[in-house]
């Protein structure tokens, strides 16, 4: 199979991995998906072990730990790549967080008497409720925070969608400001113009 039409490869699920620090260059679509795949697994292999319980769940959240930790950084990486890709600036990476936080200050700013209410109905919680880590206590959390939904969740939810829309969309298919196309397309047009 051609090198620009592979769909599922182990190499391109762990290449953010090899290439941790490297914020540079490109990184196509299959890549960045691959590599969060194997994240989603991890993790849910990890929270199915904690919820045996005992000392397995201390071990298990202390390897969960490290194991968020030791991704971040290549999470980041692919990131600010996949951006590349589509032609646009890693520090498209930041809008998600931009927004939820200028969304928490416009809230505190334009309705803080939904921030009040929040906090009313987080004091009216039973603290005790929590150390089961039950459903019923994590929805209560979410029924507490109801009253600035309207204001921080709808915004972050669009924005999630945007940036959701330019991890999906292909990439350059020549090269671009970043680099070549990882798919390899072009290339013979770019050697060919190389050398007319």
């Amino acid at each position: 199979m051609a090198k620009g039409t592979r769909m599922f490869s182990f190499d391109l699920m762990f290449q953010p991995l090899k290439r941790y620090f490297d914020f540079q260059g490109r990184a196509r679509r299959s890549e960045y998906w691959l590599f969060y795949l194997f994240q989603f697994v991890v993790s849910m292999t990890l929270s199915l072990l904690q919820s045996v319980g005992g000392w397995v769940a201390g071990l298990v959240a202390g390897i969960n730990f490290i194991f968020a930790l030791g991704i971040l950084i290549p999470a980041i990486a692919v990131g600010v790549r996949r951006f590349h890709d589509t032609n646009r600036t890693g520090l498209w990476l930041l809008f998600y967080p931009a927004v939820m936080i200028i969304s928490l200050i416009v809230t505190l700013v334009v309705a803080p008497e939904a921030v009040a209410q929040m906090g009313q109905n987080f004091q009216n919680l039973d603290p005790t409720s929590f150390e089961a880590n039950s459903a019923q206590a994590n929805m209560a959390v979410y029924t507490a925070m109801a009253p600035i939904a309207p204001y921080v969740l709808l915004p972050t939810w669009l924005a999630s969608l945007v940036t959701f829309w330019f991890h999906v969309q292909d990439g350059t298919p020549t090269a671009n400001r970043f680099g070549p196309d990882p798919k390899g397309r072009g290339v013979t047009a770019d050697v060919a113009q190389t050398f007319a």
